[in-house]
């Protein structure tokens, strides 16, 4: 069982609220961190106070914070090795950046996953055109997937910018258009509205986030689940960066071949590269 099963498996013996579910969120996001953090540790990510963490963890069957801290370690450690990895532990921060890499990695191909990634790419090529948006830390990924995507030879156009910016390209979005929108960690009232919006235009919806009980899975077509595990404060893009890449092989065919080797013409053309021994 995955984490974020059990903890939703925890949730139905009560309703949780707002500041309860950002609790949840960051048990299911970032287990390495949460199996041995304190409560004040985790209450700082969650942007929560400690009783709210504590109280959380009541509301899902535990007499505390400790007690929660403990089985959520166990699952943690379970699911790690079950993953075909090297043993031993990592001590230093470059091994257990790259040691949790590969475990995300391992988390992102799950048969839902492969299956989704397969019907994303079928619906951005059958695309007129294909409009990628994201914030923050997405913007990495949504870069591979724009560029590496429109030298293929299909009409992927980045929306980056400011949100008056990007909303005026998504309200130009129609029925046999396709939005993919990449959301790492917290999600911005920009991202979900623009996704509701795309979606309330007719566009097919595709949704890269690090949680399936993501508000944006609501508005989603074609959902793939990227874990954004990392090993200090910050999350880690790798896995998205992976799905990214997974899409864009799907999109690979005779055409995509064609479209690079004539840009890569132009480049030559134009004289970009440095090709110097």
């Amino acid at each position: 069982m995955s984490i974020e099963a059990w903890l939703a498996g925890r949730e139905a013996r009560g309703t949780l609220g707002p500041q309860a579910e950002r609790v949840v969120h960051v048990l299911a996001r970032t287990p390495q961190f949460a199996s041995y953090s304190s409560a004040r540790e985790v209450a700082e990510r969650a942007g929560v106070n400690v009783s709210t963490v504590v109280r959380t963890a009541q509301q899902l069957g535990f007499d505390g914070w400790p007690r929660l801290r403990e089985e959520l370690r166990a699952l943690y450690l379970a699911s790690v090795s079950s993953g075909d990895l090297a043993p031993g532990a990592a001590t230093d921060p470059a091994a257990q950046t790259l040691r949790q890499d590969a475990v995300n990695l391992s988390a992102l191909a799950t048969p839902d996953n492969l299956a989704a990634i397969r019907a994303a790419a079928r619906a951005v090529r059958t695309a007129r055109r294909t409009l990628v948006i994201s914030s923050g830390s997405g913007a990495g990924p949504a870069h591979v997937l724009g560029h590496l995507g429109a030298i293929a030879g299909h009409d992927i156009r980045l929306a980056l910018g400011s949100a008056t910016a990007q909303a005026v390209q998504v309200s130009q979005l129609e029925k046999g258009d396709c939005l993919v929108t990449l959301n790492v960690w917290r999600l911005t009232r920009t991202l979900r509205g623009l996704t509701r919006l795309a979606r309330e235009r007719g566009a097919t919806v595709i949704v890269l986030t690090d949680l399936s009980a993501s508000p944006l899975a609501e508005e989603a077509d074609h959902l793939i689940v990227t874990p954004i595990e990392g090993v200090h404060a910050g999350p880690s893009v790798t896995a998205m960066v992976a799905a990214v890449q997974a899409l864009l092989a799907e999109l690979g065919d005779d055409d995509a071949v064609r479209s690079s080797g004539a840009v890569q013409q132009i480049w030559q053309e134009l004289d970009l590269m440095d090709d110097r021994p």
